[in-house]
């Protein structure tokens, strides 16, 4: 383990500080599943998210979110940003993460906002929900949880071996061991050999054997410009993956792992990849968007992911001069012990 430099060691004070001051609290009896990391960003949580969630409705159980919204302008006093029927908020008061889960989870209510525990008891008074789904909730302490679910990714496990802000793990890596659930993800971007030995270091350090292995697969291209909405993804205009197949790409994204975005697009057999990368979560301003369009041909094939897309449908009207635009819809999967899973829910719950 890589020794701590002294930011890295005010860091972990300060965690292991709000491990003991915040109290975990239940909002009635109602059961909570925490989906997090240990990592900044990169892990595919948000896909994640729904495919869980997803799973909950086919088990007949009526979940509701309770996501803290990074990046939105009501992070500090919070709100409902979506009924299950339309959404009460937009994307800048909600982040780019709620507001893409709220848009694939029709149905289901999600909050947002720093305190969680609040939220859930106005969720639990305004509708008819029997599990909380905790989304990013692994060092969110106030929430007690049933379950914790600690997603890593495969490519890049625990980044430099620091914390936070010397690298980019929230905490040391053997906090899995407050883990009950570890889910590997993109297993499908690293070498039979590497992942053998990632599971095998995962257990040993969790000291449990619930690893699951899973992947985020490409599933089709949305042409875009598209409008993003609960009900929107109805009209969307689809097209196969196969007519990126040779053609040169420019990868546009502002996501916390832009290789593994790259990669993904290679396995789709694209020729050249350029890349355009921003930071996660990143604001995309006209001055960017008129950047990309002097460096993009209108015939050019340009792809970016979906959270990208909700921060840069504001510019529809520009980016419509692009004759091949696209974000690429991607679907999680696990790849193996899907039943195990579904089994290892209903007995929680």
């Amino acid at each position: 383990m890589s020794s701590r430099f002294p930011l890295e060691q005010i860091y972990q004070f300060g965690d292991r500080l709000n491990k003991i001051i915040k109290k975990p609290r239940k909002i009635r009896n109602i059961p909570v599943i925490s989906i997090g990391n240990l990592t900044t960003g990169g892990t595919g949580k948000t896909p994640a998210a729904v495919y869980i969630v997803k799973l909950l409705q086919k088990l007949n159980y009526k979940p509701a979110i309770l996501t803290r919204g990074y990046g939105g302008t009501i992070y500090k006093e919070g709100g409902i940003l979506s009924d299950g029927k339309s959404l009460l908020l937009s994307e800048r008061e909600s982040g780019d993460e709620p507001y893409l889960l709220s848009v694939n989870l029709p149905g289901v209510p999600v909050a947002v906002g720093k305190d969680r525990y609040e939220n859930g008891q106005k969720v639990d008074h305004l509708y008819d929900v029997n599990v909380f789904v905790l989304d990013d909730g692994f060092q969110h302490y106030s929430l007690e949880r049933n379950l914790d679910i600690v997603l890593i990714d495969a490519t890049n496990p625990f980044g430099n071996g620091h914390l936070l802000p010397h690298g980019s793990l929230r905490e040391p890596v053997d906090a899995l061991k407050r883990s009950h659930v570890i889910i590997l993800t993109k297993t499908s971007l690293v070498p039979e050999e590497k992942l053998d030995s990632l599971r095998k270091q995962v257990r040993e350090i969790a000291g449990h054997e619930k690893i699951f292995l899973s992947n985020h697969s490409p599933a089709n291209l949305v042409t875009l410009p598209a409008p993003y909405n609960l009900t929107a993804s109805d009209s969307w205009k689809r097209e196969k993956l196969s007519i990126l197949k040779n053609k040169n790409v420019w990868a546009l994204s502002g996501i916390g792992n832009h290789r593994a975005f790259e990669k993904t697009l290679s396995g789709l057999g694209v020729g050249e990849i350029s890349n355009i990368s921003y930071r996660d979560h990143y604001r995309y301003t006209l001055k960017d968007i008129l950047g990309i369009l002097k460096r993009v041909m209108k015939e050019d094939y340009l792809v970016t992911t979906e959270k990208d897309w909700i921060r840069m449908q504001y510019f529809s009207e520009h980016l419509s001069e692009l004759e091949h635009f696209y974000f690429l819809a991607i679907q999680f999967t696990l790849t193996e012990n899907e039943a195990g899973f579904r089994e290892l829910l209903q007995s929680v719950l």
